[in-house]
Formats: structure tokens, sequence, C-alpha cells
């Protein structure tokens, strides 16, 4: 999938925007794609890619991780970008206080190496389609950390963490 131009200005144009860029990350890898976090701060954005267990109970716990470094972090805002199954397509939600999007692109397997024909056209999503786990990620007031809390999210998102948070600007591993 191309790059947007010109570049995103509305928040739903930079969902749209990390859409096409996960959309660029399978061609690349021409693998499947990890959850794909782009995380506003006031320090700038972060990136982080996770690897989601199969287990339910364990992706659950995973996404509350998620969930604690954006509170850590006081996020402004965020977007997810995954695969789906059904439909086979690339998904990115992006969830802020005041706005919701959702939008997938149907991927065609075959052939393969994929290449962006592979990829359809942006459809959006109803706001409803948005499932309320996700939504509630973001933190709706900053909050106290306990020190178990700053523990846990630089085991799993700091510097020497199994998911690194990556600061986009600078293309640092600062984790917390």
């Amino acid at each position: 999938m191309d790059r947007m131009t010109p570049e995103p200005r509305t928040f739903r144009e930079m969902v749209e925007a990390d859409l096409r860029r996960a959309a660029r990350a399978i061609i690349k890898v021409q693998d499947e794609l990890d959850f794909q976090f782009r995380i506003a701060t006031r320090q700038g954005d972060y990136a982080i890619a996770v690897t989601m267990p199969n287990d339910p109970h364990e992706r659950s716990a995973m996404l509350r991780r998620v969930g604690t470094f954006m509170a850590w972090k006081q996020a402004l805002a965020f977007s997810m970008a995954v695969e789906l199954v059904e439909p086979d397509a690339i998904y990115c939600v992006g969830i802020s206080p005041h706005e919701r999007h959702g939008c997938l692109a149907r991927i065609t397997r075959a052939p393969k190496p994929w290449t962006k024909e592979n990829f359809g056209a942006v459809e959006w999503m109803p706001e409803a389609s948005i499932d309320p786990v996700i939504a509630e990620l973001l933190p709706v007031h900053p909050r106290p950390m306990t020190p178990k809390e700053v523990a846990a999210a630089d085991k799993w998102f700091g510097t020497k963490g199994k998911f690194p948070a990556i600061h986009i600007a600078t293309g640092e591993v600062r984790g917390l």
C-alpha cells in the first residue's frame, strides 16, 4: 500500500496512515504482523510491537500491560494495527478522548510474494464495531503508578524489555 499524500492532518487520517504502514510492513516481512501500537504522548509518539498470546486470558493480560504503559506515559491517543482472520484483512483502530475510528483493508493471500496489489481499498468501520476493551486501554485520567506497575511495565516495554517502546521521532529505545 502506498503512503498517504498529502501527509495526514486529522486523527482519522493518522489511523489510515497507520493502517497503510502496517500493510507495508506485511509486504516487507512477507509474514504475519504482530500487534502494532502507536502511542501519542506529550513526550512524542512511541511504537510498540507486541506478539499476542493465543490464550484469551494471557492476551487480556498483555493488553492490560499495554494499558499500564499508556497510563505511565499519560497517553493522549493511540492506534493499534492488527491482522484479522475474518475477514482476512489488516485492521487499524484509533482511540482518542474525543474520536474513535476503525478501518480495514482486505488481503488477498495469493499470489505471493505479497505486494500492494494484494490489499483492497480502505474501508471505514462504524464506531460501534470497535471493541470496548481496546477503547478502554486509553487512560481517561492521569493516575499515580505503583512501584509494582512501574517494574512490570519496565519488564515488558523498558530498554531491556521483551517488547521495548521506541520513541518514534528519535528511534531510541527509551522504555520508561
